[in-house]
């Protein structure tokens, strides 16, 4: 239980601390008498006179004060050096009174101060740096031979922020390499600027990382392009960095369940807003679009057959390359759906488009279709592993929010990135070595991966370490559902609460979850006859309520750690951190070169239009 003082009524004389401050008083004079004869023998011995002059401390001394015998108490000592001598010590002793007194004032926690009954810093000892070497070392084997000392902040483990102390900074807390993370923190709460880009930075081999925006991208990928190939997803022009290569999402697939899974992340982009009602459209369209990704993928063909197939109900040629590749029932299934009533086939076909709709724009399909000239194709079987003569490759995904984006693709490549890096890590005796960092950045806005919350747990122990980072906990909710949502928070084993959550109910379960302590509460009362009293009693209160929970200071986090009481962090932006002169400098380089591109595409598209207008053929 924390220390703390009463919290009394102010305006108010007397109260519990009368006894305290009458014996204070008593001691006080009892000093200022001892000063007094003190004064005495330091006068004595300054003016050549023995330290036995006078009387002893002790009654006789009192009594001649009182007398006031100054001959008697110095006999042959200057009455005015005896003063000077006493108030110099008089003033000594009060200044360190007043300073003992500020010390302590400093010091003695606050009832509503709750760092005193967060995690100490024996319980968080582990997370520091010693703690996640000592643990690098069991879990990767390249450092196994390495001393803990030797062992550098990268190699050990993600940086969370700095454990949060009364007075000062502590050390740097880090997730380890079993960990997987959650982060829900509100917009310009950090979340890139202290968790993605540092995370980013040092990661010690792979990178994944999605967005909806260009700074993670901007802040990172030039120095990663010293780790290793970068590879840019960017259908979208959020950076518009220029098309290098293409990925084609029906290399991997040659089953049933590959296929489904591929048609899920379209589906899931409808799915969150659905209905009760709604259900039997959006699973028959999951259906339809399986059967079709599979009859595709079997047939050598791409993402342009699908969107051909989705355009007309009638087609048939799907079915017949199902029921050729030895897919009877698959082949059946679709052919139900296109002889059923035509409102129903319709109906189930709208739904299907509609989660696809991103097949139907050219500038999307064109990384996920054969360029017409030749360029080099990402391999998901191989990314976690660092190539020759490299730490590790970095694929940046990136999709804008809204209706017809490139989430569903984001989706699907982060989902064979990660279940290839399964297998990758099984036949590597179970784990990966250095690890796959995912920092799945608006993963509630653009990788919807229905599953996560299943394979979150499972990912820690192969040496993959996802970072979920989200708005807020509905967010969350919205895509995954309460039960997936909670299922998520419950299998992340580090999760780090941000400034600005608002959900009354999400901070009301943390507020539960931080716990209560002990506080010292003191009450005054008064009778009839104007007799005060006062009463001391100690109650149970929250450590953290919502309202403070939410009003949290940006640039500060709670961590909750499994098995560690929920600690308090300074999160530590990246540019503040080592690389900030280097990082910032690749920044602005970046930023101006995206609007350089931005405003070269603006200046084409605006041609374009010119020239295809009547009488304007000839616009320069």
């Amino acid at each position: 239980m924390m220390p703390t003082r009463a919290v009394e009524p102010r305006g108010n004389a007397g109260g519990p601390l009368t006894p305290f401050v009458v014996l204070g008083l008593a001691w006080a004079a009892i000093a200022l008498i001892w000063n007094a004869w003190f004064a005495g023998r330091l006068a004595a011995l300054a003016t050549g006179h023995l330290w036995h002059t006078g009387p002893g401390f002790g009654s006789d001394f009192v009594a001649g004060l009182l007398r006031q015998d100054w001959a008697y108490l110095w006999p042959g000592v200057p009455g005015w050096l005896v003063t000077v001598i006493y108030l110099a010590l008089v003033l000594a002793c009060g200044a360190l009174a007043v300073t003992g007194w500020l010390l302590w004032q400093r010091h003695r926690p606050h009832p509503d101060d709750p760092l005193p009954s967060l995690a100490d810093p024996r319980e968080v000892a582990t997370m520091t740096l010693p703690g996640v070497a000592e643990r690098a070392r069991r879990l990767r084997p390249s450092l196994a031979d390495r001393p803990v000392r030797d062992i550098a902040p990268p190699e050990a483990g993600i940086a969370l922020g700095a454990y949060r102390r009364r007075r000062g900074r502590g050390p740097t807390l880090y997730a380890s390499w079993e960990d997987v993370v959650l982060a829900v923190m509100a917009p310009r709460a950090g979340k890139t600027t202290a968790l993605a880009v540092p995370a980013v930075i040092a990661a010690p081999g792979s990178v994944l990382a999605t967005s909806n925006k260009p700074d993670l991208w901007a802040a990172t990928s030039a120095h990663r392009a010293t780790k290793g190939p970068v590879w840019v997803f960017d259908p979208q022009a959020i950076t518009h960095e220029p098309q290098s290569w293409w990925w084609n999402p029906l290399a991997a697939i040659d089953n049933i369940e590959e296929a489904f899974r591929l048609a899920d992340h379209f589906v899931q982009q409808i799915r969150h807003g659905s209905k009760s009602g709604e259900d039997f459209w959006i699973m028959a369209a999951q259906d339809v679009l399986t059967c079709f990704i599979l009859a595709a993928a079997l047939n050598n063909g791409t993402l342009n057959d699908v969107q051909t197939w989705l355009s007309d109900p009638t087609n048939r040629e799907p079915v017949a390359l199902l029921k050729n590749h030895g897919f009877a029932a698959a082949a059946r299934s679709l052919a139900g759906r296109q002889a059923g009533a035509p409102e129903t086939r319709d109906g189930v076909y709208e739904t299907a488009r509609t989660a696809a709709a991103c097949l139907a724009n050219p500038l999307i399909m064109a990384w996920v279709t054969p360029p017409s000239r030749p360029m080099p194709t990402v391999d998901v079987t191989d990314f976690a592993e660092p190539p020759p003569g490299y730490q590790g490759q970095t694929l940046y995904l990136l999709s804008k929010d809204g209706a017809g984006n490139a989430a569903p693709l984001v989706a699907g490549l982060t989902d064979q990135v990660l279940r290839a890096a399964v297998v990758a890590a099984e036949l590597r005796g179970g784990r990966l070595d250095p690890v796959l960092l995912a920092v799945l950045d608006e993963a509630a806005n653009i990788c919807k991966i229905s599953d996560l919350p299943e394979l979150y747990s499972h990912f820690g122990s192969r040496g993959i370490v996802p970072i979920t980072i989200l708005q807020s906990y509905q967010q969350g909710q919205r895509v995954w559902g309460e039960h997936g949502m909670g299922a998520l928070w419950s299998a992340a084993t580090c999760k780090l609460v941000g400034a600005g959550i608002d959900d009354a109910r999400f901070a009301e379960d943390l507020s539960r979850l931080i716990g209560e302590h002990d506080i010292t509460v003191g009450s005054h009362t008064r009778d009839g006859t104007g007799h005060s009293s006062w009463q001391t009693s100690v109650r149970r209160q929250r450590i953290l309520d919502p309202a403070q929970i939410r009003a949290l200071p940006k640039g500060t986090g709670l961590l909750l750690s499994t098995g560690v009481r929920v600690a308090m962090l300074d999160l530590l932006p990246w540019y503040t951190g080592p690389h900030a002169d280097t990082l910032t400098a690749a920044f602005d380089t970046a930023t101006a070169l995206i609007t350089c591109r931005a405003l070269s595409t603006q200046h084409r598209g605006r041609r374009t239009g010119l020239a295809g207008r009547p009488g304007m053929a000839g616009t320069p």
